[in-house]
């Protein structure tokens, strides 16, 4: 059974067509572990589902894993040792699997395990890539329909099992950031020489070093897997509320910290700068992260002043990549589905326009993080600020707090336009204009709800607002296609 996101450049890689197309469901990226249902019961696992893949014996990156013969199911249990692995990034080197550098094998595998002696290695993969933090390589053989022969005392077998493994390059592997090592090993006979037919298995792999990036624009130039150390400052703007993500800027650009293992144990406030980061650069639905190897420590500096940079939203769909992750507010924007009693719903999209261009808000941070879940959606003109980001290619802004969805204030357009008293001390706010066309006012909150409307016509009309609370509101007056938005106070 093969099971895909899609069915198309599955066919054109692989010559066959999926057995089912799951779409979005198996949007996996190489270091997701995978659990197999059936009836609601695990029955098989690959992976450990409490550990992010990156750097793992089991990560896929581009490559693939296959199941050995006679092993599994496994329920929830993840045996390492009863799969073989490409190593990352096997599957590159051609538009189809047979031309890639290591064809995934089609159709091998059997429930019936071979009599054969056989061996395979774990701790490593072929063109596996180590942390540099990585001092030492421990590997196994896994051998089967093999017994291994005994020390003689003088390195050689003692004759009391079939054979011995003889590598040149015996475990554990002491290794250095920036080489690559290459490991083989061979099962022979007591008197070592080859089986027939020979047993042998060969990993290279190697071990990256970090490369220095001075500032954030230089560290989103790398690629996945890329391993960087960010040695200039970069100030928390954010702290999400899954997988311990953070969003971090300085002056060149930004990016967002994926830290699913909890490596990072500092504690940071927003403000805080950071120096010193080291991490492995990775991606998921478009978006460029930052996945921490080690804690970076105390923060550099505190207090840092965190200010939006304003763009507009066709300037945000044309450069998208530009602003990935930084801290921005698009001003004078409505909500297509502000109609004065539909609310934000955390995990949802909405719509919003400047007139010319649309583009998503994204209510994406849950209560931890965000207060926006459950208030009404503004239906005003609104300066909104937050994080640029997107979903595979789609742009987006995501909400943060309703502190930073502030009512927008614009330039009266209205002839002889005037509101007064300001502040209103009394019951009444005169509304005037030069010309007797009819007129449509509205009153709304800080949060965005309509408490009144009224429709005029003629030069002048006194609203009685008796019965409004004491507060900042926003008066927003219509004549014709004119509009004259004002702050008012009500004493």
């Amino acid at each position: 059974i093969y099971v895909a996101s899609e069915e198309t450049q599955f066919t054109s890689f692989f010559g066959f067509a999926p057995t089912y197309n799951a779409g979005s469901a198996m949007g996996i990226n190489g270091d997701d572990a995978v659990e197999l249902f059936h009836n609601g019961t695990v029955i098989d696992t690959f992976g450990d589902i409490n550990t992010d893949g990156n750097g793992e014996i089991w990560e896929y990156l581009d490559g693939w894993a296959y199941r050995i013969d006679g092993t599994g199911p496994e329920g929830t249990t993840f045996t390492p040792a009863n799969w073989t692995y490409s190593g990352i990034n096997a599957l590159e080197g051609g538009t189809t699997n047979a031309a890639t550098n290591s064809p995934f094998p089609i159709g091998t595998y059997s429930d019936s395990a071979s009599s054969d002696p056989s061996m395979t290695i774990s701790g490593v993969t072929n063109g596996q890539e180590f942390s540099p933090e990585t001092t030492e390589v421990t590997v196994t053989f896994n051998i089967q329909n093999f017994t291994l022969s005994a020390d003689n005392g003088s390195g050689g077998s003692d004759g009391s099992g079939d054979g011995y493994v003889l590598t040149t390059t015996p475990p554990p592997i002491s290794v250095e950031p920036g080489k690559t090592y290459t490991l083989t090993a061979e099962l022979v006979d007591n008197s070592g020489n080859s089986l027939s037919p020979a047993v042998s298995v060969n990993a290279s792999f190697s071990v990256a070093a970090y490369t220095e990036a001075t500032n954030i624009a230089a560290l989103r130039t790398g690629s996945d897997g890329d391993y960087f150390e960010l040695t200039g400052e970069a100030v928390l703007t954010f702290i999400g509320t899954s997988r311990n993500q953070k969003y971090i800027e300085d002056s060149s650009a930004a990016i967002l910290i994926d830290d699913n293992n909890g490596t990072i144990t500092t504690s940071y406030s927003i403000g805080d700068g950071i120096t010193g980061i080291k991490g492995r650069l990775s991606s998921f639905a478009g978006v460029t992260q930052f996945v921490p190897v080690e804690d970076p420590g105390a923060a550099s500096s505190t207090g840092n002043a965190i200010t939006p940079q304003t763009v507009s939203i066709a300037e945000l769909l044309a450069n998208l990549n530009d602003y990935e992750s930084e801290w921005i507010s698009i001003n004078d924007i409505t909500f297509a589905d502000g109609d004065g009693s539909a609310t934000f719903s955390t995990g949802s999209n909405y719509d919003i326009t400047d007139g010319t261009d649309t583009m998503v808000f994204r209510v994406h941070f849950s209560s931890a993080a965000s207060d926006l879940d459950g208030t009404v959606i503004p239906t005003s003109s609104a300066n909104v600020t937050g994080l640029a980001a997107e979903y595979n290619g789609t742009s987006q802004i995501m909400g943060t707090t309703l502190a930073n969805i502030v009512l927008g204030i614009t330039d009266h357009q209205i002839e002889g336009y005037a509101a007064y008293p300001n502040p209103v001390t009394e019951n009444g706010l005169t509304i005037s204009t030069s010309s007797t066309d009819s007129k449509k006012v509205e009153l709304f909150n800080v949060l965005g709800k309509k408490v009144v409307t009224h429709n005029f016509s003629g030069t002048q009309k006194t609203l009685d607002i008796s019965n409004i609370l004491s507060g900042i509101y926003i008066l927003k007056v219509t004549e014709g296609t004119k509009i004259a938005p004002q702050k008012i106070i009500v004493e």
